[in-house]
């Protein structure tokens, strides 16, 4: 990872009205669309570029404690489809900032349906194996196609885990040791991955986690090698839901110790109004760990 480091501190792109970019370019099977451009012209003195491979580039949006020194640092990835400034993470930023926190906010960008379908496909699918599968397997023989032998899900994948590594790099550029990483909704999956490939990871925070199928099925084998922790915020309403106690079974037995789960009150999806509760438990749990 120190080569991606190094290149990555050494493009960092501050935003302002002088230095105008095109819009993220397509990725065959997903765009941005999260307005980023806008956002960083209406948060100019926060706005951070993190520049990725192949020329492309997320906002990042920083926000610095109120008084040092900080009580440490989080990286917040909005749920799918929202930006760095949008939802429940838009009204984390404040929240955590009052209580004494660093705060970098990324967005999440959304996969075409096309792709979207193919992510939420069981693992007990498998490939397709005739047209007679209809518009399911046209679906998955596109998103599976590449010339370059990467699908459009790696590619997806590999931008969200590049800007999440560029936050972290920044953060510690910025003497901000081990952040903390937070997901909302389906961001919480793409936390682990990139937890995996840090050297030396903080601790990590779910909120309304929701895993695609895939990764839900490997979700034990990935954390069972043990970390810092990790807290789970769930819905304290989810009906006849049984998926967070069946985590919370299967990661325990697993052995994954340092796992924690609380339920809070949310909207459905997590919005901004759910901000100044969520935030006092995130800031509980970790002046306690």
């Amino acid at each position: 990872m120190l080569p991606i480091v190094l290149w990555l501190a050494g493009t960092l792109v501050m935003a302002d009205e002088d230095s105008p970019a095109a819009p993220a370019p397509d990725r065959s099977g997903f765009t941005t669309g999260l307005g980023e451009m806008e956002l960083s012209q209406s948060f100019p003195g926060a706005a951070i570029w993190l520049e990725l491979e192949d020329g492309d580039r997320a906002l990042g949006l920083f926000y610095p404690e109120r008084e040092p020194p900080a009580e440490g640092a989080l990286v917040l990835l909005a749920d799918v489809g929202g930006n760095a400034a949008s939802g429940l993470v838009g009204g984390l930023r404040a929240q955590l900032i009052k209580r004494g926190w660093a705060v970098l906010a990324v967005g999440l960008p959304a996969p075409s349906p096309k792709l979207q379908q193919a992510m939420e496909a069981s693992p007990d699918d498998g490939e397709p194996a005739s047209d007679d599968d209809g518009d399911v397997s046209a679906v998955m023989i596109d998103v599976m196609a590449s010339p370059d032998g990467e699908s459009p899900e790696q590619r997806y994948r590999r931008r969200v885990q590049q800007s999440l590594e560029a936050a972290v790099d920044i953060l510690a550029s910025r003497g901000y040791d081990r952040p903390v990483l937070l997901g909302v909704g389906r961001a919480s999956g793409h936390l682990v991955a990139v937890q995996q490939s840090l050297p030396n990871p903080g601790r990590m925070i779910w909120v309304a986690p929701a895993f695609y199928p895939r990764d839900a099925a490997t979700l034990t084998e990935d954390l069972a090698v043990g970390g810092p922790g990790i807290l789970e915020l769930y819905a304290s309403r989810r009906g006849s839901d049984d998926e967070v106690p069946r985590r919370w079974t299967d990661l325990r037995r697993a052995g994954v110790g340092a796992y924690e789960r609380q339920p809070v009150s949310l909207q459905q999806p997590p919005s901004a109004q759910d901000a100044p509760a969520v935030a006092g438990r995130i800031d509980a749990w970790l002046r306690s760990r």
